[in-house]
């Protein structure tokens, strides 16, 4: 690419403003009287071209072990990415794992191909820090229905929206609830008589990428505290299940638990995510150790995206598992 000196200029004034002086993109833009996206757009080109290098040093040196450990205990993995840990506030850890996986993502992401997206405060925290990078002829696809806004005040449509947004494609959403009520019959028979919803939920269950969060049976009720399920219908899985993907439960080896929703889930299945060519789960914390040791044996995610006290914790999970076992 050859630039005018007078381009050239510009990218180096950007640069230094967002690098040197702490300017946010917002600032720049009404410094420079252009758009956002087009800061965003400099600031990718400036690294592109050498104008800006960024060099983080780890002196601890411990990814690449943990990488290698996790990869032998999981041989279906194609890919671990492990973000340093300076704490274990979970929504400090949900902020790193967001930033590592939106540049995973952008990094991997390829034209042609559609990309379903799941839902939770982690891919929240991914798609708030995913930057602009068009991507010719991509599809973003949400993965359920949407849960509400009392939980945690997450907009699941608002996720696809955003993503495709960032990478100028073409958005399909799940506009129905993430799980019928009791009253309302089986999710296929509800999406028969919606052509739209029909045809999107479709294209989510047959995507070339997913990206997808975990929950925990522990900590997280966001179901019954949307008033999807009740606590019954939650109680009668404890004891089996560990966690779940998008309203998908497994239990700690990886078996899908059948629950008293299944058949009103409105959303993809684990066995979209088995079939997938790339699968990526990103989860941390405490919580998060089960369900990602059950996501893993069950083989529903083939790219981790977590934390290095939570790899060090599915290795000890595992290891004393299989000990105990053998």
């Amino acid at each position: 690419m050859t630039l005018s000196d007078t381009q050239v200029a510009r990218l180096i004034e950007i640069a230094r403003a967002y690098y040197f002086d702490n300017a946010t993109q917002a600032e720049i833009a009404r410094m420079f009287d252009m758009s956002r996206s087009m800061v965003s757009r400099d600031l990718a080109l400036a690294r592109e071209l050498g104008i800006v290098e960024i060099s983080i040093r780890d002196p601890r040196q411990r990814t690449p072990g943990l990488r290698d450990h996790l990869l032998s205990l999981f041989p279906h993995l194609k890919d671990t990415v492990i973000a340093p840990t300076f704490t274990d506030s979970p929504d400090a850890v949900r902020a790193t794992l967001g930033r590592f996986a939106a540049n995973y993502l952008t990094a991997s992401i390829q034209p042609d191909q559609r990309l379903t997206l799941g839902c939770g405060r982690t891919l929240r925290a991914m798609i708030d820090t995913l930057p602009f990078r068009q991507v010719a002829d991509i599809e973003i696809v949400q993965a359920m229905g949407n849960i509400g806004h009392e939980a945690h005040n997450i907009d699941y449509n608002e996720i696809a929206r955003r993503a495709a947004e960032a990478f100028g494609g073409r958005a399909y959403y799940v506009s129905a609830p993430a799980i019928l009520g009791p009253r309302a019959g089986a999710a296929h028979q509800f999406t028969e008589t919606n052509p739209t919803l029909s045809h999107a939920l479709k294209r989510a269950r047959t995507a070339d990428v997913f990206v997808v969060g975990l929950g925990s049976l522990e900590s997280d009720q966001l179901y019954a505290q949307a008033g999807l399920i009740d606590m019954g219908e939650l109680d009668a899985i404890r004891g089996k299940a560990v966690g779940d993907i998008c309203g998908r439960f497994f239990d700690f080896d990886g078996q899908a638990v059948v629950t008293p929703f299944e058949a009103r889930v409105v959303g993809i299945e684990l066995a979209d995510m088995q079939a997938a060519a790339v699968a990526i789960g990103i989860a941390g914390g405490a919580d998060k150790i089960e369900p990602l040791v059950g996501a893993l044996r069950g083989q529903y995610i083939n790219v981790l995206v977590t934390d290095e006290r939570t790899a060090h914790h599915i290795i000890d999970t595992v290891e004393r598992s299989n000990h105990h076992v053998s």
